[in-house]
């Protein structure tokens, strides 16, 4: 991509159950990512036969109908908040029969949410005692379960589903793979000359905070090609049409260092994202197509891997963080009857190093163990195709929770962090990725 607080109001939060402030960073760089994403898929669009650059359309146009202004009802709009607010000490919320929507048990409580595109052109959330049926392209359907597993215990599960049309499973994977090989045999100009011709109208959105700002493509040992791709977020861009959403960012991604690297089970590294300075850093490397592991001989990607992952950032006056999060990370394709999925799984089950104020150093720490034990914490997005109904994407997490001081004091800075996510800032943030997507499909029309 070229270069071409309010007080005194209602909050709002996101991804609700448990968040975390290792969340929010990656939240926070979803931005840049999404944005890397888009801009490599576009150079590769012609590479894709045209049913898969159709079905690419409808995807889109689900992701426009997504982020049409939002209207949630009162008690959904009640109870995000409270069970934002409340995660990391859900006692607090778990007898609170006003969030609920229903009690599948005697220690497991349910709020169920659907969201559809109406006929006024907004997306309305809607609490229900169950889930509606994904029937229209965008659909969507939340559904959050807090368990109760000892006094102090808890357990929490949340599932995010999308309809986004015929795309299959398959499709979709390809499309990732297909971005991260274009490079390959490419240079800089080059890349840069197709993303412009191609996708004008979604550089062009997309560029209105977020700029590719350097390419290295260069031949290593052995056949093999390394991708360096720089993408660096531009507040003085953003400000102009978005001035709440530049704000939130610059203020948290701003100072947010974070790495991420993803290996084999020997240890040996396949990709590599690094984060700082408001910019993240890709590299890997690929080999006739395929990805290949980032130093020495290249080796094909298997597909169970391990994620290393270290994150900090400051929330008020404090920097927190974790580091050394390793984590599972596991790619699977499955076939059950009619219906086919690929899933990237991330399991937690080691603790990592915490990086804590020191005002925490005498409170007792074993709570922070607690997420990591047993099954562990885990998240998980898949893309299910089946005969004769809409490809769903689906977003699912695991986390316990074990109620302490130090998990209360986590809470509060998260709160804080998430408070800052108010209605302005969301509404800016639905309206930036709506009018990406809305411009990524009008170009693949014209092609």
């Amino acid at each position: 991509m070229d270069n071409p607080r309010h007080p005194s109001r209602p909050r709002t939060a996101r991804n609700l159950a448990a968040p975390s402030l290792p969340h929010r960073a990656i939240v926070l760089a979803r931005h840049s990512l999404l944005a890397a994403t888009v801009a490599a898929a576009t150079a590769c669009a012609d590479s894709f036969p045209p049913n898969t650059v159709a079905n690419a359309g409808q995807m889109f146009e689900a992701g426009a109908a997504r982020f049409a202004p939002n209207v949630l009802d009162p008690r959904y709009a009640t109870a995000r908040e409270r069970i934002a607010q409340s995660a990391l000490v859900p006692s607090r919320i778990v007898d609170d029969t006003s969030i609920w929507t229903s009690r599948p048990s005697a220690s497991t409580v349910l709020l169920s949410v659907s969201g559809t595109l109406a006929a006024d052109g907004r997306y309305h959330f809607d609490t229900r005692p169950t889930p509606a049926p994904l029937v229209r392209l965008g659909d969507a359907r939340h559904t959050i379960a807090l368990e109760r597993r000892s006094d102090n215990q808890f357990r929490w599960n949340t599932r995010a589903d999308l309809a986004m049309g015929p795309i299959t499973a398959d499709e979709f994977a390809q499309v990732i793979e297909t971005l991260l090989r274009t490079p390959e045999g490419r240079t800089e100009r080059s890349l840069r000359d197709d993303y412009r011709a191609a996708f004008p109208r979604a550089m062009a959105a997309f560029g209105r905070g977020f700029v590719l700002d350097s390419v290295a493509v260069a031949p290593v040992s052995m056949g093999a090609t390394g991708v360096t791709l720089r993408f660096a977020f531009k507040p003085e861009l953003m400000r102009p049409a978005f001035p709440a959403l530049a704000q939130y960012v610059d203020k948290y991604l701003g100072p947010a260092k974070y790495h991420f690297v993803i290996t084999d089970r020997g240890g040996a590294a396949l990709f590599d994202v690094a984060g700082r300075d408001r910019a993240v850093t890709l590299r890997y490397r690929v080999a006739q197509g395929k990805l290949v592991s980032l130093l020495g001989p290249p080796r094909a990607w298997p597909d169970s891997l391990t994620l290393l992952s270290d994150v900090s950032l400051k929330v008020k006056i404090f920097t927190v963080g974790v580091h050394e999060l390793n984590t599972d990370f596991v790619i699977s394709n499955t076939t059950s009857g009619n219906a086919h999925e690929q899933a990237v799984t991330i399991v937690a089950q080691r603790e990592p190093k915490w990086d804590l104020p020191l005002i925490t150093e005498r409170l007792i720490r074993s709570p922070l163990r607690h997420p990591f034990e047993g099954q562990g914490s885990m998240f998980r997005l898949s893309v299910r195709d089946s005969a004769g109904s809409q490809s769903i994407l689906s977003r699912r997490t695991r986390l316990e929770v074990q109620e302490s001081a130090i998990m209360r004091f986590i809470g509060s800075l998260a709160s804080r962090a998430l408070g800052d996510l108010d209605q302005k800032v969301e509404q800016e943030e639905h309206r930036f990725l709506r009018e990406a997507f809305i411009a990524l499909e009008a170009d693949l029309r014209r092609r």
